[in-house]
This record gives structure tokens, C-alpha cells and sequence, in this order.
């Protein structure tokens, strides 16, 4: 009878803590002493079996091959006090009070059936971590990714030799069809009925697999790429709440290359990058803002830093592509009597520092600036509007605001918000105007409508038919909808959508990714595609399983070369 992997594993886990537990107690000579600090789980099942599970198994390893000796877990449970995790800043101090040589530590991301280890090994020594990496394509593959996990570890750390047996494991194109970690790609062969004309799309054998990123200790709320430093190589902006980090992608890590913090009373919902001055280098372009007015800024590297370009404008901002005239920067004003976005959107211009507002864009009124991309479904010459309001339903509209088509289903679906209650206003509300409440010191504050940001609508031509296709996601709440602040997004997808004539035909979509899709972006939006291949970077959450619920929230990118071929019928 076949034992499945949660029985399997959990036996392993069992066998190495005893034997790790063996080893620990009848060490007899001085050796390096490692705490094995347990492994945050970002998992949609119950998966909690790994937190310690993990630690204990890379512990027999290491001390079978280096002699290693195990903190023992009373030890580290009573070092890391409540909540279980560690301090980056405060590793040394953590390692003194186990007695350690080395920390390590990390998470476990499991996306479908299969699973990535990010791992980081402290050294009390050199006062610095190591990051080490592997993934498990399918169930039969998991046991192997933690030996090659530990191996890579006894290599840098401890000087050990990988015997020649012991392989880092590999993922082919062709594992993509079959590994349920590699199965978010989209499907090899799309819907031949789509009613669009005497054509169909079909994934291209020639296109590389994807690939995900390392975790990184971010609590993602928006992304985008672009060439930041003007080499001709795209960067990865990611932003939390407080901060935005520009990344380095190299060899699947991301690695810091800039960060800007905004001042501590906005607080981000969108992060955009776009050359609109021309002169090589994307901008960044941060869209923030505190409970009652935006506070956006713009930066751009000048070959040693970033630099300020703008700051505390009060415009919600975004670069947008508009017909005829290219990709401009657009801007929002915030509204009033509780209304935090509202009226006309401008395209704006910069006057020094300040941003001004000069001509108005063509959009149906109360369409916000974060709802919408212009597009030519139909390749007339005559461009639509594409938006998500906010029940995030699809809909496809005349600039002059007549509806074209709405969608049944829900896209687009996120956690961002403007507008909220400010920290100095309390929960009992006066009553004496909409959206009225009595802030601390007596006098009366205006409650904003929390307005919820969709992730973008990307138009991109995918097929190279010359007509706009629409690519969003749908991300998949585990709570009702109608309670929009208590959401959990557990996981979701991406899309990919083309007009037929009548309405917006859904033509390939990934498989379920584990974790909260929070926004993507498209090389063809910043970069030449040399080589026809179009790739779609999508920022992902990786969400904890229960037991993890008040753990620190870990990000990560997956890319996705979408190289498509029209095949007659």
C-alpha cells in the first residue's frame, strides 16, 4: 500500500529527532554547536509537521557528516520566547544565550504539490548569513531537495565535500506538464473555441521553464520591474507599506540594490516604474498616502543613489499608456466628506518639484485612476477602456463611459486600500456628517471610506497578432467577500483574456498558485523583446499555515515566459 507524503515525512521527522537526540547526548569532543531554529511553513494545508520536523532532519545530517552538535529544543524554544522567530538584528544575541557557533533557520514554501527551502545559516564568527536554496518539483522529489539543502551547507560552511552521488536536483520544461511545483505554468494547449477567428493559442515547446525566486522578509503590497539603472537589465521594485526595495535578479535570489522609505505618516499602495523623461532610466514612481490626502513621491538613480525627484504630492499617481500620446504620468486628487479618491484624472507635468495638473484623460466618470488601462480589443483604431470596479468585476467600456461588457466573475482582488481611520480617531462614530467621529482630543475628524486598489490590468499583444490581449488575476478569498477587510487570499492565478466580439474570452490561465497574488508586471512594458519572448513577473505572498497565522509575512517572484504561437484550425 502506497504511504503518502505527510506519512512519510512525518515518520523521517520522528527517526532524526531521536537520532538527533542520540548524537546530541553522547558528544564527546568539542565540535561546532548549531541551533535549529524552527522553519516557518507558508503553506495553504496544514503542513506544521515541518517546523520542527525540517530542523531535526538537517540536524542528523549535519552530524552525521560534520560532527555537529544539536541545541536542544527546550533551549531554543526558551531563547526565542513568544512567537518563535527570529530577530534578523538580533542574531548574535540570540545564538549567546543557546551557546551557538551557527543559527540556522529559514522557510518552507510549498506551491501545489511542491515545495522550495530557503535556508539561512548564521555565523557567530564572521557576524553574517549564509542563504542556501533548493525545491522539490513533486512529492518524489522532497527528501532529495533537503540531502541537497544539507550538503550545500556542509560544503560553504563546514568544508565538506558533496560526494558525487549526491546531485543538486534539476527541473526540465519538460517536468512542468507533471510537477505540480512547476504546473502554475500555463497550460500547453488552449481552448480551441474561444470564437475569436480561425486561430488558437498554444504554448511554444522552444520557451524555458519558469522559475520562482527566494523568499524574501517582505510583506509585499505592491511590485513592478523596469530598468532602474539603465543597463539594459530589469530590475525588481517590491514595496511594502513603509519601504520600497529595488532588486538585483541573479541566479534566482534577489538582492538588494536600493531601498527608499517614505515618511512614516504615508504609507504605500502602489509602486510603478516608467522612463518619462527619456533619458534611459525608469523612474519609481510611489504612490502614498496617509488616512485623509496622498503624499506620492518620485525617484530615479543618478548612477550612485536615489534621488528625489518629488515628494508629499498630493496626487494618488500612476504612469499610464494613452492613446496618441504614449505613457504619461496621471494623477488623482483625493475627495471629500469621506470620499478618499474622487474626481477628474489629469495628466501631470512636472514643475520643479511640484506636479501640476493639466489636461484631463478621457475616462468614464467614476472610474478611479487605479481601475483602468486603455486598449485596442478589436485592433479598429479605436480604443477601449478595460476596468475592475470595486466588486472586481471585469468590465470593457466606451470612452464616452457606454458599457460594452461585464464579467460574471471576479479579478483583480487585493488587500490595498486608501482611506481608513487615522491613529488619533476613535471607533464611535458622532453621527453629525457622513463618515464623522470624535478624534481624541475632542474635535471632529473625517473617517475616509476605505477604497480598495485592484492589482493591475496588463494589455500586452501575447500572440503577436497586432491586437491587445488582457492579462489580470483572481485571486480565490477563503472568507465571504462582503467583509472585504477580513479577507485571506490562500491562493490564485493568472489569466489571459482576448475579445471576441462580444466579450472578454478567457484564453490560458496558470494553475493554482499557492499563496496571495498582490501584482505583476510585463517586460514588454519597459524592455524590447529581443528574443519575441514575452515575460510576466508576478509578486506572490506566500501565506503561512495556521499555526504560522502571526508570523512575519514572506514575498517571492515567479516569472513566467509566455511564448505563444497562433496555430490554424
Amino acid at each position: 500500500m502506497k504511504i503518502d507524503l505527510l506519512s512519510r515525512l512525518s515518520f523521517v521527522c520522528v527517526f532524526f529527532s531521536l537520532l538527533s537526540t542520540f548524537t546530541t547526548a553522547h558528544a564527546v569532543e568539542k565540535h561546532s554547536v548549531v541551533a535549529f531554529l524552527p522553519f516557518t511553513v507558508n503553506a495553504s494545508k496544514d503542513m506544521s509537521y515541518l517546523r520542527d520536523g525540517l530542523g531535526e532532519m538537517l540536524a542528523s545530517r549535519l552530524s552525521a557528516e560534520a560532527g555537529v552538535v544539536a541545541v536542544d529544543k527546550g533551549t531554543v524554544d526558551a531563547a526565542l520566547g513568544t512567537g518563535g522567530k527570529p530577530d534578523p538584528k538580533q542574531l548574535g544575541s540570540l545564538a549567546a544565550k543557546m551557546g551557538a557557533d551557527y543559527l540556522f533557520y529559514g522557510s518552507v514554501t510549498s506551491l501545489g504539490g511542491g515545495m522550495s527551502f530557503d535556508a539561512r545559516v548564521y555565523s557567530v564568527a564572521a557576524k553574517s548569513s549564509e542563504t542556501f536554496y533548493a525545491t522539490a518539483a513533486k512529492e518524489g522529489d522532497v527528501m532529495m531537495a533537503i540531502d541537497s539543502l544539507a550538503w550545500g551547507v556542509l560544503e560553504k560552511i563546514f568544508g565538506k565535500k558533496r560526494p558525487g552521488n549526491i546531485t543538486v536536483p534539476q527541473t526540465t520544461v519538460a517536468d512542468v506538464e507533471s510537477a505540480a511545483l512547476q504546473t502554475t505554468h500555463p497550460d500547453r494547449t488552449f481552448r480551441a473555441t474561444a470564437g475569436f477567428g480561425n486561430s488558437s493559442l498554444l504554448w511554444s515547446e522552444g520557451a524555458s521553464q519558469f522559475f520562482k525566486t527566494r523568499n524574501v522578509p517582505l510583506s509585499l503590497e505592491d511590485m513592478a520591474v523596469g530598468d532602474v539603472d539603465g543597463d539594459g537589465v530589469m530590475e525588481v521594485v517590491m514595496a511594502d507599506r513603509e519601504k520600497v526595495v529595488v532588486y538585483k535578479l541573479n541566479a534566482g535570489r534577489l538582492l538588494e540594490f536600493a531601498q527608499i522609505k517614505l515618511l512614516v505618516r504615508y504609507k504605500i499602495h502602489a509602486v510603478n516604474v516608467a522612463d518619462l523623461n527619456g533619458n534611459g532610466k525608469a523612474e519609481i514612481y510611489i504612490s502614498a498616502a496617509d488616512t485623509a490626502m496622498p503624499g506620492s513621491m518620485g525617484v530615479e538613480w543618478d548612477g550612485k543613489e536615489m534621488v528625489t525627484l518629488f515628494e508629499e504630492a498630493r496626487y494618488y499617481i500612476r504612469p499610464v499608456k494613452v492613446p496618441g500620446l504614449g505613457v504619461v504620468l496621471a494623477g488623482q486628487r483625493a475627495g471629500s466628506e469621506g470620499v478618499a479618491i474622487r474626481g477628474p484624472i489629469y495628466i501631470l507635468t512636472r514643475d520643479g518639484a511640484q506636479l501640476v495638473g493639466d489636461e484631463r484623460l478621457p475616462v468614464p466618470s467614476g472610474v478611479n485612476l487605479f481601475d483602468f488601462s486603455f486598449a485596442d480589443l478589436d485592433g479598429d483604431g479605436e480604443w477601449e477602456v478595460v476596468v475592475l470596479d470595486q466588486w472586481n468585476k471585469l468590465l470593457v467600456m466606451k470612452q464616452s463611459g457606454k458599457l460594452l461588457w461585464k464579467s460574471e466573475e471576479r479579478y483583480g482582488g487585493t488587500k490595498r486600500f486608501i482611506g481608513g481611520k487615522s491613529a488619533i480617531q476613535m471607533t464611535q462614530q458622532t453621527g453629525a456628517r457622513r463618515g464623522a467621529t470624535k478624534a481624541v482630543d475632542g474635535s471632529t475628524d473625517v473617517l475616509f471610506e476605505e477604497v480598495y486598489i485592484p492589482s493591475r490590468i496588463l494589455v500586452t499583444d501575447v500572440d503577436g497578432d497586432g491586437i491587445d490581449d488582457i492579462i489580470v488575476n483572481a485571486n480565490s478569498p477563503t472568507w465571504t467577500s462582503l467583509v472585504r477587510s477580513s479577507e485571506v487570499f490562500q491562493s490564485g492565478t493568472m489569466l489571459g483574456m482576448k475579445w471576441n466580439g462580444v466579450g472578454l474570452q478567457e484564453l490560458w490561465r496558470t494553475r493554482k498558485i499557492g499563496g496571495y497574488v498582490v501584482d505583476y508586471d510585463a517586460r514588454s512594458y519597459h524592455l524590447p523583446l529581443k528574443d519575441g519572448v514575452e515575460e510576466l513577473s508576478v509578486g506572490v505572498v506566500a501565506q503561512g499555515s495556521f499555526g504560522d497565522i502571526l508570523t512575519p509575512d514572506e514575498s517571492m517572484l515567479l516569472v513566467y515566459p509566455l511564448q505563444f504561437k497562433a496555430q490554424e484550425q
